[in-house]
């Protein structure tokens, strides 16, 4: 029997295997009967990509020809970005990017998505208030196929004391817009979590505004002797809030000040949140094993997946982009160690591809 005329269930197993997008594609190719095998809706879930970022004066840029890392298959790919409706300067810098990037207007008022695989474009109405570059921190649970809530990090009133988030209602096709400063959030059965590192985590319910909970952060018990326990802020370096299997993990990333330590001295606590004890100071579990998940975490946020067998991701790791030096690391949990990964891009932002 030849190569093409493998059973389709046969070509079905193989493709579940597929850690990127290209290899489907270079397996459509080998044949007609391949590629009338294999849709592209057959495709497993992908594993993130890394996309390349300029610096651009204050903020980052694309360029026409996109570069995307593959860390599993260790591959380059790039990518022409042919709609001219985008200006690569205006391209908003979200620490992660599912399916689409994302770009706003000059006025900042209009929000615009491009699918670099399939040129597919969407635009959000404008909102009420607009800066030349907001900040893209959370789209909804899966904005391929719903395009669901966007969340902006912006200065409303172009004051330096008024901030604010904002997120878009696809049924009644409106933005809602809160001022309520954050670094890092969320979102999670209909409610927004928000909260600047180690500080009060805000709840609210996204289609009202209305604040439903002020969680406590977890308390911090470690044998790190460099953590100082009465004024913990000052030792996280980054907060992190994941929906991971259907619950929320806080990940608190410590550094020591004092002595400065490399990133590959890094510490990471993982908490577990019991939200039917939201408004108890005991609402905080703190876990040492994730299993077979995956956590990515960019800038200001992240999310789970579950790791496949083949695949380069390790099981129960932390991946993170460190934002002082734009170095991807992976956290290895019950092994407690940091080790940079190979990259060959100064600076980088995740990419979760999708067709």
């Amino acid at each position: 029997m030849g190569w093409s005329e493998l059973p389709s269930e046969l070509l079905y197993l193989i493709v579940q295997k597929l850690p990127d997008l290209p290899d489907l594609i270079r397996l459509r190719a080998v044949c007609s009967a391949w590629r009338s095998s294999v849709t592209l809706s057959d495709r497993p879930h992908q594993f993130p990509w890394l996309l390349e970022l300029f610096d651009r004066g204050s903020f980052s840029s694309l360029r026409r020809k996109q570069r995307f890392y593959s860390v599993s298959s260790g591959e380059t790919l790039t990518i022409h970005l042919k709609n001219k409706k985008q200006k690569p300067q205006n391209f908003i810098h979200g620490e992660v990017h599912i399916g689409y990037l994302s770009f706003s207007d000059e006025s900042g008022k209009v929000l615009s998505f491009f699918n670099p695989l399939t040129k597919d474009d969407f635009s959000l109405p404008p909102m009420y208030d607009g800066r030349a570059t907001p900040w893209m921190v959370w789209t909804g649970s899966d904005p391929i196929r719903n395009r669901s809530i966007g969340v902006v990090n912006r200065d409303l009133k172009r004051t330096d004391d008024w901030f604010g988030w904002a997120f878009y209602d696809p049924r009644s096709s409106k933005w809602v817009e809160y001022v309520d400063y954050f670094n890092n959030c969320c979102y999670w059965q209909g409610m927004f979590f928000c909260s600047f590192l180690y500080e009060t985590i805000d709840v609210f319910d996204v289609q009202s505004g209305e604040l439903l909970h002020e969680i406590q952060p977890p308390k911090i018990e470690s044998p790190q002797h460099w953590i100082d326990r009465d004024n913990i802020a000052r030792q996280v370096r980054r907060s992190y809030l994941v929906v991971s299997l259907g619950v929320i993990l806080k990940v608190l990333w410590f550094t020591d000040y004092w002595e400065e330590k490399p990133v590959e001295e890094s510490v990471f606590h993982i908490y577990r949140l019991d939200f039917e004890r939201a408004d108890e100071e005991s609402c905080w579990e703190q876990i040492g094993d994730i299993g077979d998940q995956i956590l990515f975490l960019g800038e200001m946020g992240g999310f789970s997946m579950t790791a496949r067998p083949s695949i380069g991701f390790k099981k129960g790791c932390i991946y993170f982009i460190d934002p002082e030096d734009n170095k991807t690391y992976m956290h290895d949990i019950l092994a407690g160690t940091v080790e940079r990964l190979p990259c060959p891009f100064e600076k980088c932002a995740w990419f979760l591809p999708g067709l």
